[in-house]
């Protein structure tokens, strides 16, 4: 009976023992789905989605005008089109109609615009050198911008317009848009000339938010009637062409500005050369530029100091610290004699070599030097 029982206790055991291995493995599935969370350290950053690459940027505009260019043909098809519906009207082909696809993609762009404006606005606030806070325009745009984009999907300066009028009285040049077109530039134009100047760097950007502005004035200039008049279909075809254009081109610049920030910031990007420089004179500068960052990496204030420039004399700078105490002792007896060049030859010839002279011992050799010249004289 006591040799059975050592044999039956392993054979008990191994049960026991394989089921508290596999509590904890069912433990840690089950409170850990996905692992230990380094799938989160793979995941895209919000920097990552801003093109890098021009030709990226290209497909992208090349996108966006077929869209336009679609949106236009179906406006223009939409009589034949609505003669197959039960009430003779498509709203959604509609481009001067509110809540059609027009607007949406419009609202879309501006929506778009503003957080790449938050996403330039969030690199830039950490340049060094922005002593005067001017990235804060960006966060003045990307508000501009989601407004502008509320207006698209909710027609709010129709809104605008209409208080306007009833608070003066008056409908200015035909149905009031004035109101809405006169608040418009004066808040576009204070961002936009703004941001002109904070674009400076990257002229890709500069030059795409130059258009979106000019696209967006033949917008208002058709919108007011001031060409094309009586027009009818042509007129708002011209219209609400030119102002998904300008939202497009206004998307673009912000994501060309993007783009320049991020490299800058990563310090990808070449430096300016100045003007009239030669290749061969830039390589020359990046290759001093390389051999004293090396230097500088190199040097410590640890380092002992070479004996050759310790132990050499500055008999120019001694001299000149003679001279000036001679001049002194001078002018505070009332005398302005000049001192003969042979005695400042001869006291700097006279300094120790490698010693470095106190006031005292200045005021001494002065002192030993006048004496030989009274002799001298006398």
């Amino acid at each position: 009976m006591s040799a059975s029982t050592p044999n039956a206790d392993p054979a008990a055991a191994r049960p026991a023992a394989a089921s508290a291995t596999k509590a904890p493995a069912r433990k840690r599935k089950a409170g850990a789905p996905y692992g230990d969370g380094s799938c989160l350290d793979r995941q895209l950053r919000l920097t990552d989605l801003v093109p890098k690459h021009y030709g990226t940027l290209g497909l992208l505009v090349l996108v966006g005008l077929t869209l336009i260019a679609g949106l236009e043909l179906l406006y223009a098809w939409m009589p034949q089109l609505a003669g197959m519906t039960h009430g003779g009207r498509l709203a959604a082909f509609d481009l001067d109609g509110e809540g059609g696809l027009a607007a949406w993609f419009s609202s879309a762009l501006l929506a778009g615009a503003s957080v790449v404006a938050l996403l330039v606005y969030s690199v830039r606030r950490h340049r060094l050198d922005d002593y005067h806070a001017r990235y804060r325009v960006w966060l003045w745009a990307a508000a501009c911008w989601l407004m502008m984009s509320l207006d698209e999907g909710a027609s709010l300066h129709e809104g605008f317009k209409e208080f306007m009028t009833a608070a003066t009285g008056h409908r200015l040049l035909g149905d009031g848009s004035v109101y809405w077109v006169a608040a418009y530039v004066l808040v576009l134009g204070t961002i936009g000339l703004r941001l002109l100047l904070e674009m400076r760097p990257c002229l890709a950007s500069r030059a795409a938010l130059a258009a979106a502005g000019a696209a967006f004035a033949t917008a208002v200039v058709a919108q007011l009637e001031w060409i094309m008049p009586q027009a009818g279909v042509q007129s708002v075809m011209v219209e609400e062409g030119c102002e998904m254009l300008g939202d497009l081109l206004l998307l673009v610049s912000m994501a060309l500005h993007a783009r320049y920030v991020i490299l800058e910031a990563q310090g990808a990007l070449p430096s300016r050369a100045r003007a009239g420089d030669t290749e061969a004179d830039q390589a020359a500068k990046r290759k001093s530029k390389l051999e004293a960052a090396a230097q500088a990496a190199k040097r410590s204030d640890l380092d002992a100091v070479p004996q050759s420039s310790a132990s050499s004399p500055a008999p120019a700078s001694a001299k000149a610290a003679i001279d000036d105490d001679y001049e002194d002792g001078l002018r505070d007896r009332g005398t302005r004699r000049s001192r003969p060049q042979r005695h400042r030859v001869d006291e700097a010839e006279d300094l120790p070599a490698g010693d470095k002279l106190t006031k005292a011992d200045r005021k001494a050799l002065r002192r030993q030097k006048e004496k030989q010249r009274r002799g001298e004289l006398d």
